[in-house]
């Protein structure tokens, strides 16, 4: 018997540009440094205009005198407040709107789904069309629907409707 002698070849390496991870890496902070460059360049004209224009920037603007009114706050507020107060008594405000919000959505949801289990006919259809309308309406359009349609015609607020527990309508 023959033997055969079996020359395995190296694979060549290459060029370095043609490893993937390589040209990953090369890519990636080729674009890190386009993004870096170009933050710094928008931040850098910023800065250049403001200072042009002699306008101040910053959060100092948080410590002057708001000087407007907000008629429903969790917090004493004043127009005499600062412009933080004015900010944190927006954000407690809708935190509280959020909740009620939250509480009241479910609540209907709830009544809403025990009426489609209902045995009552026209309870289960009238829980039924609700439902059915209203989750085919997009939520911008029923907000135009309850502003136009039904807050614009109240009354203004010196001809204010009364209604129980200090609440008005207008």
């Amino acid at each position: 018997m023959a033997s055969q002698e079996i020359l395995r070849e190296e694979p060549s390496r290459g060029s370095f540009i043609n490893d993937p991870k390589v040209r990953g890496i090369f890519f990636q902070a080729v674009v890190v440094i386009v993004l870096v460059a170009l933050v710094w360049w928008i931040v850098q004209n910023t800065i250049d205009n403001l200072t042009r224009l002699r306008i101040a920037s910053g959060f100092g603007f948080l410590r002057g005198r708001a000087g407007f009114d907000i008629s429903d706050s969790a917090i004493a507020y004043s127009s005499d407040s600062t412009y933080g107060r004015a900010i944190l008594v927006g954000f407690i405000n809708t935190l509280i709107v959020a909740a009620a919000g939250i509480v009241t959505a479910t609540l209907i949801g709830f009544i809403l789904g025990i009426g489609r289990l209902s045995h009552n006919w026209l309870i289960r259809k009238i829980c039924m069309v609700y439902v059915e309308v209203f989750r085919n309406i997009p939520p911008l359009l029923v907000i135009f629907f309850w502003y136009s349609g039904v807050l614009a015609v109240l009354p203004i607020p010196r001809e204010s409707i009364n209604l129980p527990f200090g609440s008005f309508l207008n």
